[in-house]
């Protein structure tokens, strides 16, 4: 019972968390974006044309980002989950300390 009544507090939470909300307008898949939107204001961490290594990128709200900022740069992201395609992102399945998965991000730079 207590379980239960546990994760309805955390639903109850989410339906009124404000960047939960922002996050589905603006169409990135979790809210933890706009911490990275926050990081890249203040330390302009982006540039164009930028080489973005996402290790761990499930479910992809980060690549989304970095691939939008980056312009004309790459972007690849690997995850041990599968993700839907992200628009202009490579990604790969798999475990980054691998040397196999290792020769096909080397590959892609």
């Amino acid at each position: 019972m207590k379980k239960n009544r546990i994760s309805k507090n955390w639903l109850n939470k989410q339906k009124k968390d404000i960047y939960v909300r922002k996050s589905k307008i603006d169409g990135y898949r979790a809210r933890s974006v706009y911490k990275l939107i926050e990081i890249d204001k203040k330390f302009k961490i982006f540039k164009g044309g930028m080489f973005v290594l996402d290790i761990g990128a499930a479910p992809g709200s980060w690549s989304q980002y970095a691939s939008k900022v980056v312009k004309n740069g790459k972007v690849i992201s690997i995850d041990l989950k599968s993700m839907e395609e992200i628009k202009d992102t490579i990604q790969i399945k798999g475990d980054f300390t691998d040397p196999s998965i290792q020769k096909k991000i080397k590959d892609y730079f």
